[in-house]
């Protein structure tokens, strides 16, 4: 076999890496696909060559005893085989829980933070086994998503809407040599429904606390060669004001000083969200595939940081944002099935555009009201192939070429001083991995990728993981170890606050843990213990790398930060077929390893349990408890360190299935009228009464 084509790879391979990715691989793709079809006998190592996006994997899975996974590897396997920490919440569980937003339905899963600044709509964050949201990677249908023109690029989980969605998988930890930049603590993966079958169709009404009005619909089958799935969920609520709600302590506005006014009734929140996914298959071994996802998201929120009272509650205050997402992708098998063959095309666009008091400031300083708008979008295409081995296990390879551009601007003075952002970056990255079995128990896989990034932030990631399976006892034993990266988004390179030769943010993490099945399966646990360190980390401030027009500030690299811990997750079947137990728990040291300190918005433990009564033909009841410890948190108004007390909170579910057709359903969330926070200072809903019926056909 000829690798010629490396000859060209000098010094700058890392800059070029990309180019020759395709050429290098397709020899070995070709001969070594002829050598499985001649040498190898054909033999099923359990792991299958369908990337990680469809989305009846589910189905596959109803109809045997294993869950089946898709993104671990970037391929379906049963979910006793990976070694990776892997969570998936259910498509019950989230038309359960989710009802006024997708965030919602994560809150049980181990190693994972959620942070709402005010109620449905707004600003919501995810913080995985430690990392910031940037340093966690969001799909959709297997599509990396976020927000290029935001400050750290990542995803608002507060305008996802939950649409006809399969499950989400949740991956946790460094991820990078698979899915590249922003996979530093874990990856997020929301796969919606692929329609299966005859015709079917929902219409769900929901109605309740804080003037919540809720509807979705969806539509599903497959007929002959073609699969549809079509769904669309609007929500509107009253709300309660973001700012201030049910704090029991006097607060100011942004001058530290003077009183916060009084609040005002609500701050409404309108959203809507949009899927459709359609699918053909052209001939046994030819398919097509093409998907939307939209969503549109309107709140008003105030502006506790102003200097003026009037400004804080002021109805100006209000956010407009849009998400659209776009892709065809085909699918093709040669070599009587042994190259799994998948190119994919998308694009998505993110829109936001901020009425804010006090906001912008004139050539004199003097603040104003204004709009502020940013534009994020990105375009890219993807090749993925996956080859079996037969003994020698599978090889999963593939190409990534993708472009971000981000767009900000503000109003309504042209002669504003603040410098508006306008600029694109590109992306190239190859990367492979092979997994196979020895001895029929121990399952290995070892890959990396090459990412390179226009302007000197390139970067190499790799992982290795490994699971060891006793059947006799129903043990699993596994472990990883790989490294992540985040590239600086545009917004800390470009603005005026930017650095253009930041460094990406590194990190090596590594977990070890065990699942344990007893009692004939009636009972799971799962332990890991994960350990992960960063470096690189870029942070704000006033530092000898500004330039002298930074007055206020730059971005700079200079972190290093550890986040150490245990999760559990465990189910039991306390009674068979009526009464089931399901719990998760963590405990998390994030620590500042400049400073010594803890980390903001990281609670040391976290715990939720779960029961669910199903022993009434049609009747379903579940109560959950959640629990979150002291947590570290930071006051942006008077710039101190604080600590937002612990705190418990239960939830009541109860559905009613009268026939195959027709259910109702109610909810009471914080059912003992619990004051807590998630972001500091911001308001969280009393106890909620939610009320609904869902017609099927």
């Amino acid at each position: 076999m000829q690798f010629d084509c490396l000859l060209g790879a000098d010094k700058g391979v890392l800059a070029r890496a990309s180019r020759y990715v395709l050429p290098c691989l397709l020899p070995f793709i070709l001969s070594s696909a002829a050598l499985a079809q001649q040498a190898l006998p054909a033999i099923d190592i359990g792991r299958n060559s369908v990337p990680a996006t469809d989305g009846d994997v589910n189905n596959a899975a109803d109809s045997s005893d294993q869950e089946i996974v898709v993104t671990p590897d970037r391929v379906e396997e049963p979910r006793s085989r990976t070694a990776s920490s892997v969570s998936v919440v259910t498509s019950a569980q989230v038309n359960k829980w989710a009802s006024l937003g997708l965030a919602n339905a994560l809150r049980g899963v181990p190693g994972l933070d959620l942070y709402e600044s005010g109620g449905p709509g707004t600003q919501t964050s995810v913080f995985l086994r430690g990392a910031t949201p940037g340093q966690t990677l969001v799909l959709i249908d297997g599509i990396r998503v976020g927000d290029a023109s935001s400050t750290d690029g990542s995803v608002d989980l507060g305008m996802l809407a939950a649409t006809d969605i399969d499950r989400i998988e949740v991956l946790r930890g460094p991820q990078s040599a698979l899915y590249g930049s922003d996979a530093m603590g874990g990856v997020i993966n929301i796969i919606t429904r692929k329609g299966q079958g005859k015709p079917r169709g929902s219409v769900m009404l929901e109605g309740g606390a804080y003037g919540t009005g809720h509807t979705r619909a969806t539509v599903s089958g497959s007929e002959d060669r073609l699969s549809y799935a079509f769904s669309v969920d609007a929500l509107h609520a009253e709300a309660f004001p973001r700012y201030g709600y049910r704090i029991n302590r006097p607060l100011t506005i942004g001058d530290g000083v003077t009183p916060l006014p009084p609040l005002p009734p609500n701050d409404p929140t309108n959203r809507i969200g949009a899927t459709a996914r359609l699918s053909y298959q052209l001939t046994d071994a030819l398919s097509v595939e093409g998907g939307f996802t939209g969503y549109d998201n309107a709140i008003r929120f105030d502006n506790p940081y102003a200097f003026v009272a009037a400004d804080v509650f002021n109805v100006a205050n209000h956010s407009h944002a849009t998400f659209a997402q776009g892709y065809a992708r085909a699918d093709a098998d040669l070599f009587d099935r042994t190259l799994h063959n998948r190119v994919t095309i998308y694009a998505n666009e993110t829109s936001r555009d901020v009425w804010q008091t006090e906001s912008c400031f004139d050539a004199n300083f003097n603040a104003y009201t204004c709009r502020l708008g940013y534009r994020g979008k990105r375009r890219g295409l993807e090749y993925q192939g996956d080859l079996k081995l037969g003994a020698f296990g599978l090889a999963t390879f593939g190409a990534v070429n993708w472009t971000d551009s981000a767009h900000t601007s503000q109003g309504p003075i042209p002669a504003d001083p603040t410098a508006p952002v306008d600029f694109v970056q590109t992306t190239h990255s190859g990367f492979g991995q092979h997994q196979f079995t020895l001895f029929e128990r121990l399952d290995l896989t070892y890959g990396g990728r090459i990412d390179s990034v226009q302007s000197n932030q390139s970067f190499a990631t790799w992982r290795a993981t490994a699971a060891f399976r006793l059947d006799e006892t129903g043990t699993k034993f596994r472990g990883t170890a790989g490294t992540g990266a985040k590239v600086a988004s545009l917004y800390q390179r470009f603005s005026q606050y930017g650095d253009p030769n930041l460094k990406p943010e590194r990190s090596t993490g590594y977990d070890v843990g065990f699942d344990q099945k007893l009692l004939g399966e009636r009972v799971t646990a799962s332990v890991s213990f994960f350990d992960n360190r960063f470096q690189n980390l870029i942070d704000f401030g006033s530092v000898p790398t500004c330039s002298i027009t930074q007055v206020f500030g730059c971005y700079f690299n200079v972190g290093r930060a550890e986040t150490k811990g245990i999760e559990f997750a465990g189910e039991a079947e306390i009674i068979p077929q009526q009464v089931r137990l399901r719990a998760s728990y963590t405990h998390l040291v994030a620590k500042n390893l400049v400073t010594e300190r803890s980390l903001f918005r990281r609670p040391p433990d976290k715990g939720m349990a779960s029961l669910i009564y199903t022993g009434i033909p049609g009747l379903e009841l579940e109560t959950r408890l959640l629990a979150i410890s002291e947590t570290p948190d930071y006051d942006f108004i008077n710039a101190k360190r604080v600590t937002r007390p612990a705190y418990a909170r239960a939830d009541l579910y109860a559905n009613y299935r009268f026939d195959e057709r027709f259910s109702i359903f109610g909810r009471v969330e914080n059912v003992g009228n619990t004051y807590y926070q998630e972001a500091y200072n911001y308001g969280t809903p009393g106890r909620s009464l939610y009320g609904g019926m869902k017609f099927t056909w």
